[in-house]
């Protein structure tokens, strides 16, 4: 009668050990973040580089299409940073909200962003659609916001995923999150 307690014991102990490394291996965590994601990495980058005022470093970012660039060169770019850039140069958007739009995955989105202006602490909207371009994202800025053709797929709105920054209150939240383009 030992033997087979202790068999069953044995066989219990094994099974649940052998279980216990199936979850772990399976899951896999979710990003919660823009940092996280590649694409939204480099939007958010880019609206920092604009919010900053290093109008060359953005422009390094952008996509050379039929849209064109914010400026029509690296030289005209460079003449054009910011005054007051040296005091922003090292400040980030550290509390946004933002909707991200999956036009064609995994090589077209658009962000917008709100998030608070560095310069006068007012809620700003930014809005960029990022092409992927053979290993990197290349930025396109809307200048006047997107609208509901931009992130129509097939007569249909695509679907928005919200994301904000880490340690944002629920008042923080509400504040900053963008207006869905319905428009």
């Amino acid at each position: 009668m030992k033997k087979i307690l202790t068999f069953i014991s044995i066989i219990s102990i094994v099974g649940a050990l052998a279980g216990c490394g199936k979850e772990e291996a399976t899951t896999e965590p979710k990003p919660k973040t823009c940092e996280q994601i590649e694409p939204c990495k480099t939007a958010l980058q880019y609206a920092t580089y604009y919010e900053q005022g290093a109008a060359d470093k953005a422009f390094k970012m952008e996509l050379d299409d039929d849209d064109g660039r914010s400026y029509e060169d690296i030289t005209d770019a460079k003449e054009n940073i910011a005054g007051d850039y040296k005091q922003y140069q090292h400040k980030r958007i550290k509390k946004y909200g933002l909707l991200e739009y999956e036009l064609s995955p995994p090589k077209e989105y658009l962000y917008k962003f709100r998030f608070k202006d560095m310069r006068n602490n007012e809620n700003k909207n930014f809005t960029v659609r990022l092409e992927k371009q053979g290993k990197r994202y290349l930025v396109d800025q809307y200048y006047g916001g997107a609208s509901k053709n931009d992130v129509t797929v097939g007569g249909e709105i695509v679907n928005h995923k919200t994301y904000y920054s880490a340690g944002l209150t629920q008042q923080e939240k509400t504040e900053l999150t963008p207006l869905p383009i319905e428009e």
